[in-house]
């Protein structure tokens, strides 16, 4: 990092949500020509540096504020020896581990990295990146740009002229948001946030949290299509509806009805809305945001609709809002509703290289073969969904966690081809039902191709997608499963509870029934509603239950719903550092913080969580990690996680995320 000094500026709202919350990795291989030396590869580099600055970037805390450093140029490319019994593949996964160990998720480090990797006569580029700098669709850009070096269709890697290309850098982006003009916009986007959360629906399936024997347990399954162009662009003709929106509408509306539920919420990516072109905005990684979907009876080509309106209505709102106003909204509305709003659904869809008008005006793709091949639960043949040629392949992968129970990816393999690709949790859904959920898809596609509609029984029943399973004690009230016996054992493993029960009565809001916990406490004990609604509330964030009970009664005291904030003074020395640091992370004035609420709760900021961590290091103590801060778990559970760190009055760490 050498050379003149960088050039800061904030991070943008996207970026923020990939270093915070995902912490994603990309990487890439390219083949390059046979004898590629150092020196050519690192001009190749230079010249995508100079077209892309984010190459060229490192994070950095400056005034105790995360910020992108734009330096005057990159990391410089090193050269890889691929083992003589070793493939570039696997030289690739070794960078990627190293990376992950020593740059992922650091300040200091550039965010992308570059290797010539060599077999004899052969030679490949590699990229390891983080995906606050790179994320699927900007590899496409990417990639795009190398071949143009390679053919000679821009000017030489070695003028020392930059090829500026369209589009607004990622510093340009944060400056941008930052601007007191984005102000009136950033205030609407929230109002629609808050509006999402105020009726968002709860969580689709029950959450499995990682542990052992997880071995196998997350995989990708691809479904191909070869002549998606033709049947995207027929699709179009026929129905005026994106692809995009057949297919989210699909995604969604079969695993309603395989979960039996009214609605669901899918975090759909920013980069890929759908309705306006932002791959304008090159290099600034994707913000995914809750949208919620509705059943929406027979008709999926209605429901299609539905998904567009949607998608086009929020789409100026979307790129408004912080990602920190997601998590504070967020976490503040399943306090107030006591249900679980986190997602377990993502869709992404990489619009067609050539454009949607190319895409119209195209010629139809090969129709000629018939019959189909696949992998678990694949159904193949006309009675499937009469598409030429399509497979579905799977595979488990060596992830031990992972956000979402099932995430939906459309890319294209090539100008007529498209894969689907869904991520998934076999707890969740199963690979054979995985299967037929891509086939699912698939034959609402062929059908939507020809102008005809269909509804998600008669799909579910073509390709064999079957309804979960429910246990004994699970009931169906307000459009979700509630599992009664789940509440009851958390609320049985509570101290001071002897016995516990929950039951739906009648007496709830608008003539539903009332969820309602009852518990027996042990003689001495000082329960309150507060308390059991609080320990529950933490089981909601997590997604081992959907929902909080709305009335609580103990021993035959008086009833509550347990939404009181009795203070209650800290008792230790940890309780006591917590709340000096949250106090010196700028709580809101005036606002004493209660040990028994979270950090959103209690007045803590996200984007002030690197000074409130830099504090507690002041006091000896290492922070809790960002995901814990920025969740539903009390400043009392917290503060009993603290551990020392000796450094108590030493100079503070830079705060990273």
């Amino acid at each position: 990092m050498s050379g003149r000094a960088p050039a800061d500026a904030p991070l943008t709202r996207a970026q923020k949500f990939q270093w915070f919350l995902e912490k994603g990795l990309a990487e890439g291989l390219r083949p390059l020509p046979a004898g590629t030396d150092e020196a050519a590869a690192q001009r190749l580099v230079h010249a995508l540096e100079d077209r892309f600055e984010i190459l060229r970037t490192s994070l950095a805390v400056v005034d105790g504020e995360l910020r992108q450093l734009v330096h005057p140029s990159g990391s410089p490319v090193r050269v890889v020896d691929v083992a003589p019994d070793g493939t570039a593949e696997r030289s690739l996964a070794d960078l990627v581990r190293v990376f992950t160990a020593h740059s992922h998720g650091r300040v200091g480090r550039f965010l992308v990295q570059f290797h010539l990797l060599r077999s004899e006569d052969r030679r490949w580029l590699a990229v390891v990146a983080d995906n606050v700098a790179v994320d699927a669709g900007f590899h496409g850009v990417v990639d795009q740009q190398l071949t143009d070096l390679l053919h000679g269709r821009t000017d030489s890697p070695d003028t020392g002229v930059p090829h500026r290309r369209p589009g607004i850098q990622p510093a340009e982006q944060a400056r941008r948001e930052a601007d007191p003009g984005e102000d009136t916009e950033r205030t609407r986007a929230l109002d629609y946030l808050r509006r999402h959360f105020s009726h968002a629906p709860a969580r689709m399936h029950p959450h499995h949290p990682p542990g052992e024997g997880t071995a196998g347990r997350y995989y990708r399954s691809t479904l191909t299509l070869p002549g998606a162009d033709g049947l995207f662009a027929r699709g179009m003709a026929h129905t005026g509806l994106l692809p995009s929106a057949v297919v989210l509408a699909a995604f969604a509306q079969l695993l309603c009805l395989r979960a039996d539920t009214d609605a669901c919420t899918v975090n759909v990516s920013l980069d890929n809305r759908h309705n306006a072109d932002l791959r304008r905005v090159l290099c600034a990684t994707a913000q995914r945001t809750p949208v919620a979907l509705r059943r929406q009876g027979r008709s999926l080509l209605e429901a299609a609709a539905e998904v567009q309106r949607t998608l086009a209505e929020g789409h100026p709102a979307y790129g408004r809002y912080d990602p920190f106003d997601l998590i504070r909204e967020r976490v503040e509305a399943q306090h107030r509703r006591g249900v679980c709003l986190s997602t377990d659904l993502a869709f992404n869809f990489i619009p067609p290289p050539q454009g949607w008008r190319e895409l119209i005006e195209a010629e139809p793709g090969p129709t000629d073969g018939r019959g189909s091949t696949g992998g678990p639960g694949s159904t193949g043949g006309s009675g499937s969904t009469d598409r030429p040629g399509s497979r579905i392949s799977w595979a488990t992968t060596a992830e031990t966690s992972y956000e979402y129970g099932a995430s939906l990816s459309v890319r294209w393999a090539d100008p007529h081809t498209v894969r689907l690709s869904v991520h998934g949790d076999s707890r969740v859904l199963e690979p054979e039902q995985c299967a037929a959920l891509l086939r699912g898809v698939e034959l609402v596609l062929t059908r939507a191709a020809t102008g005809r509609d269909c509804s998600p029984d008669e799909v579910a029943s073509a390709v064999g997608l079957l309804r979960l399973p429910r246990g004994p004690r699970e009931r169906h009230s307000g459009g979700r499963w509630i599992d009664l016996r789940a509440i009851e054992d958390l609320l049985l493993a509570l101290p001071g509870v002897t016995a516990a029960g929950a039951s739906l009565e009648p007496g709830g809001a608008s003539g539903t029934p009332r969820l309602t916990a009852r518990v027996t406490a042990a003689d001495g004990s000082a329960l309150t509603p507060f308390d059991l609604r609080e320990e529950l509330l933490r089981a909601v964030h997590t997604g081992v239950i959907p929902v909080v009970p709305d009335w609580f009664g103990i021993d035959g005291a008086d009833a509550s719903d347990g939404r009181a904030l009795p203070g209650r003074p800290p008792a230790t020395a940890e309780d006591t550092a917590l709340l000096t640091a949250l106090s010196g992370a700028g709580t809101e004035p005036g606002r004493a913080p209660d040990l028994d609420l979270c950090y959103l709760r209690a007045g803590g900021r996200p984007e002030h969580y690197p000074r409130f961590a830099e504090l507690l290091r002041r006091l000896g103590y290492h922070p809790p990690g960002f995901a814990q801060v920025s969740g539903m778990a009390t400043l009392r559970s917290l503060a009993r996680e603290l551990r020392p760190s000796g450094r108590a009055g030493g100079r503070p760490a830079a705060a990273a995320s």
